[in-house]
């Protein structure tokens, strides 16, 4: 199989591939962010910022991500990618996620809340739940497929 030469727009291709990681990961976040209908506060504790910084990394600047919060991105796309392929749509997995759980790790809450609430291992703890595993390191292409809708 041969891997797909991807393009970035111009103005973000120039920059750096940790600035170019650090675009991609944002976009594929305020993407999940919207098909999960997350609150601006819910966006701020999932990607563990405060509000001005949200708005500043909503302008989708192309500068590098700290290690954290890409792989925080990284989980949640990977949780957003299995529950949408399980549930068969998007609306279904955004029920999915704000619907109560019994069990291991959620007891009773619903798995937005664990991934709000929980910390590193909270959120790795729910992605093994919904998902079975835990993500690969994050990968540029991964990122980029991702938000570009392809396999590669």
């Amino acid at each position: 199989m041969s891997k797909r030469s991807l393009s970035l727009p111009p103005e973000i291709a120039k920059f750096d591939y940790h600035s170019q990681l650090g675009y991609v990961a944002l976009r594929a976040f305020f993407k999940v962010c919207d098909d999960w209908n997350t609150t601006f506060a819910e966006q701020c504790k999932l990607l563990k910022v405060g509000l001005i910084e949200l708005e500043q990394l909503r302008k989708l600047p192309a500068k590098p991500l700290e290690t954290e919060k890409l792989i925080r991105i990284r989980y949640y796309v990977l949780i957003y990618k299995e529950t949408a392929k399980r549930a068969g749509s998007v609306d279904k997995a955004h029920r999915e996620i704000r619907m109560a759980r019994t069990g291991q790790p959620f007891l009773g809450k619903p798995p937005i809340h664990l991934l709000i609430n929980g910390g590193m291992d909270g959120i790795a703890a729910a992605c093994k739940a919904l998902t079975g595993r835990v993500p690969e390191p994050v990968s540029y292409t991964h990122l980029r497929a991702h938000e570009t809708g392809r396999n590669l």
